[in-house]
C-alpha cells in the first residue's frame, strides 16, 4: 500500500502538467488551466470553465463572425491591445448570473491595457448580462471604421464599443447588470446607428474618460437605475469625467420619440466637439431634475418636425447651461418647431448666446443670439413655445428672442444678467 501511494504521488505532477497542456498552458497560477484564443471564431462556439475550471486567454484582436456564447462564471483575460471584434455576421452572448458573473479583464490590471469589446453586429443575440469588463479601452483603436466626429477624424476608444461608419450599418447589444470599470478611455461608446435595447442597472466606475458617450438618437436608452458617477455603495470610484457625453446624431436618425431621464451625472451636449449644432426632428421630453451642459458655441435646435417638452418642477428644475458657466459660452436653444407641445417650464436656461444658429437667424438689425430663439429669420419659420416659471440669464444679448412669425407665450419667468431680456422682431 505504501509503495502504491508513493507511485501515485510521483504521478501527480505529471497528471497536473497533462491537464494544463490540454487546456493550453498556465498563464495565471490562480487558474486550473488556460485556453489560448488567437484565431478567428467563425463557428458556433461556447466558452465555459468546464470541469477543469479553465479560463481563456485572448491574444491580439480576435474576430467573431459566428455565434460565440460565454457561460456563467467564465473568465476571459486579454493580452496587451487584444480584444474581441464582433463582425456583422457574428454575435456575442455573455449571460452570467449574480452568483456566477462573467469577467472580461486584462492579463495586467492597468487601465487601458486591452482594447475592449467592439460590436458591428445587429444580432439580437448580442447580450452582456451580469458581466464585468475591466482594464480595457487602450490607446490603440480598433481598425478600421470605428471613428466619429467632424470629418470622421477621431478614433472611438472604449471598453465596450458599439457602431460602425459603414453606410447603413446598424449594431445592437443589450447591456444589463454589467460593470464597466477602469477603462483607459470611455466606458461605453455608441455611435451612428447603434442601439441599446433593455439597457438597465449597470455600473460605470473608475474609467479614465466619461462613463458613456452616445448620440442624441440614443439618449433615451439610458436608465435612471444605472450608476454613471461611480458612486456605488460597495466600491465608489469616480470616472475621469462624470458626464454622459452626447453627440449629434446622423440627420436620418434624429427623429426618435424619447425621454432624457434624470441620471446621477449631467448630460454633456457636444462635449469635445465645439461649435456644433445638435438638431432634433423627433419628440424630445426631458424629465425633471435633468442637467444639460453644452460645449462651447454648441446648442440644441428643435427642427420643424420635432418638439420639446422640458417640464421641471419647483423642487427639481431642469438646467440648460454651459460646460463652463460664463456669459455667452454656448449657443442656446432654438425652437423652429410649430408644435403646440413645445414647453419649457420650471427650468434654468443660462449662459447661452455665444453666436447665432446657422443659417437664417438674422433680422434687418443683424444676427440674433440669445439663450432661447423661437422661429427663424425672414418669416421663414413660425416656431412656437410656451415658457413658464423659468430663469433666463447670462446672455450677452437677448434672454429670449421671438421672430416675427413665432407664437410665444410666457408667465412667471425671471430674467437676469442679459443685455436685453426679451425682444420680438417687428
Amino acid at each position: 500500500m505504501a509503495q502504491q501511494l508513493l507511485r501515485f504521488s510521483r504521478l501527480l505532477p505529471v497528471l497536473a502538467a497533462s491537464v494544463l497542456a490540454a487546456c493550453g498552458g498556465e498563464d495565471d497560477p490562480g487558474d486550473s488551466c488556460i485556453r489560448d484564443i488567437t484565431e478567428k471564431q467563425s463557428a458556433a462556439t461556447t466558452w465555459s470553465p468546464g470541469d477543469d475550471n479553465c479560463a481563456y486567454s485572448v491574444k491580439g484582436v480576435v474576430e467573431v463572425s459566428g455565434a460565440l456564447t460565454i457561460a456563467p462564471g467564465t473568465v476571459v483575460r486579454f493580452g496587451p491591445d487584444a480584444g474581441l471584434l464582433i463582425t456583422e455576421t457574428g454575435s456575442l452572448n455573455a449571460v452570467g448570473t449574480e452568483a456566477q458573473p462573467i469577467t472580461f479583464t486584462g492579463t495586467t490590471q492597468t487601465p487601458g491595457f486591452w482594447k475592449g469589446l467592439a460590436f458591428k453586429s445587429n444580432n439580437p443575440a448580442n447580450v452582456l448580462e451580469y458581466v464585468t469588463v475591466a482594464y480595457a479601452g487602450s490607446e490603440s483603436a480598433f481598425c478600421c471604421d470605428f471613428f466619429y466626429g467632424v470629418g470622421g477624424g477621431m478614433d472611438a476608444k472604449a471598453a465596450v464599443l458599439l457602431g460602425s461608419n459603414l453606410r447603413d450599418a446598424a449594431s445592437t447589444v443589450r447591456i444589463t447588470h454589467t460593470t464597466i470599470e477602469k477603462s483607459g478611455a470611455f466606458g461605453l461608446f455608441a455611435f451612428n446607428k447603434a442601439r441599446l435595447p433593455g439597457f438597465s442597472q449597470n455600473l460605470f466606475r473608475g474609467n479614465l474618460g466619461a462613463p458613456v458617450s452616445l448620440t442624441m438618437s440614443l439618449v433615451g436608452a439610458l436608465d435612471s437605475a444605472s450608476i454613471y458617477s461611480g458612486n456605488s455603495a460597495t466600491s465608489p470610484a469616480a470616472n475621469g469625467d462624470n458626464t454622459v457625453h452626447v453627440q449629434a446624431a446622423p440627420t436620418a436618425d434624429s427623429g426618435a420619440t424619447q425621454t432624457l431621464r434624470k441620471l446621477d451625472v449631467p448630460y454633456g451636449i457636444a462635449t469635445g466637439s465645439p461649435d456644433t449644432t445638435v438638431p432634433y426632428t423627433g419628440a424630445l421630453t426631458i424629465e425633471p431634475g435633468v442637467r444639460l451642459q453644452f460645449e462651447a458655441q454648441s446648442g440644441l435646435r428643435i427642427e420643424q418636425d420635432g418638439s420639446l417638452v422640458a417640464r421641471g418642477t419647483a423642487a427639481e428644475r431642469i438646467v440648460f447651461t454651459g460646460r463652463t458657466e460664463t456669459s455667452g459660452y454656448w449657443k442656446g436653444i432654438s425652437i423652429r418647431s410649430s408644435s403646440g407641445n413645445n414647453v419649457i417650464a420650471f427650468s434654468d436656461v443660462k449662459f447661452g448666446g455665444s453666436d447665432d444658429f446657422c443659417c437664417d437667424y438674422f433680422t434687418n438689425t443683424g444676427d440674433i443670439v440669445a439663450n432661447i430663439t423661437v422661429g427663424g429669420g425672414n418669416g421663414s419659420n413660425q416656431g412656437r413655445l410656451q415658457l413658464t416659471d423659468s430663469v433666463i440669464s447670462g446672455s450677452p444679448e437677448y434672454g429670449v428672442f421671438a421672430f416675427k412669425a413665432a407664437v410665444f407665450s410666457e408667465s412667471g419667468n425671471t430674467y437676469s444678467g442679459n443685455t436685453q431680456n426679451f425682444a420680438r422682431e417687428n
